[in-house]
């Protein structure tokens, strides 16, 4: 991690150098890999920067290029890679956004959602150089296999995961179906509304394949798996999900797919970070009863 409050002149300075303005810094409460900032000069609409590997930025590049005129992603403002210290210097449109949680979205802005949703899916079609998922640590049967291991090693604990485990093979990989190109990081954090419409996709580094209606799948799994709604939370969320879902072209067995594969990631991710603990999966399992009464009533 870079040191934020030593780099934001001499990471203004770069961008300036490359022909942009001399920006006011300020580091944005996001957890990342790398600082992100928001950007602001006189006269100058704000930007949005971040600090990320030359990798990162020909994949964003490209993405934001073969997309951009869907208007659900920021523009790339600078064509040419800015170095900073050998990583590159992301310059992007500032999309003026509020993060709502699937709980507390009214009517119109679950349907914007919605219909967002298949408007990403469609734009993403044209989205090249994204990793593919077989071999990926996030396939499906990579998740289905860390979880299996622990069961293995932890005999005790991992009963506690016996209703993960007994996904039937046909809930829990893509089988026959065609793939799209996904966001893959899809979550209430990772977009924004303008009021009621539906405003932003952020963070693109996670752009991998799976089914056309695995970005909204994770992310209403995302919010069930939480452990702090109350009950009241948790049937507005119940009934904002079927909202949203009925609004969708997609197969309800696409959707039951897609949920059970973001089940375990959801504990992959857990089980991946404390591996040889007994006590995660304790933790898993309080949050997988979670989903699970989401994927009664879907």
């Amino acid at each position: 991690m870079l040191d934020v409050a030593v780099s934001r002149a001499e990471l203004s300075a770069a961008i300036a150098a490359a022909g942009g303005a001399s920006y006011r810094l300020s580091p944005l409460g996001v957890a990342c890999t790398y600082p992100v900032f928001k950007g602001e000069a006189d006269g100058m609409p704000p930007v949005f920067v971040k600090v990320g590997t030359e990798d990162e930025w020909r994949r964003t590049a490209n993405l934001l290029r073969d997309v951009g005129a869907c208007g659900l992603f920021p523009r790339l403002l600078s064509d040419s890679r800015i170095d900073y210290h050998g990583l590159a210097v992301f310059v992007m449109e500032w999309k003026e956004s509020s993060v709502v949680f699937p709980e507390d979205m009214n009517e119109r802005q679950a349907d914007s959602l919605a219909d967002a949703c298949v408007r990403l899916s469609e734009a993403l079609r044209s989205a090249r150089d994204f990793a593919p998922v077989a071999g990926s640590p996030l396939a499906p049967e990579a998740l289905y296999g860390d979880l299996a291991l622990y069961v293995r090693r932890h005999t005790v604990a991992g009963r506690l995961l016996k209703e993960l485990v007994s996904v039937p093979e046909e809930l829990r990989t893509f089988g026959p179906r065609p793939l799209a190109t996904v966001h893959g990081d899809f979550h209430a954090k990772n977009f924004g509304f303008a009021g009621d419409e539906f405003a932003c996709v952020f963070d693109f580094d996670k752009l991998t394949q799976g089914l056309a209606c695995g970005d909204l799948a994770n992310a209403l799994v995302e919010r069930f798996s939480c452990l702090g709604l109350s009950s009241s939370a948790r049937r507005r969320l119940g009934a904002v999900a079927r909202r949203i879902v009925a609004r969708t072209p997609w197969p309800r067995e696409d959707f039951a797919v897609s949920c059970n594969i973001a089940r375990l990631q959801f504990a992959a991710r857990r089980i991946r970070k404390h591996p040889g603990s007994a006590w995660v999966a304790l933790d898993v399992l309080r949050r997988d009863r979670k989903i699970r009464e989401f994927l009664s009533v879907l």
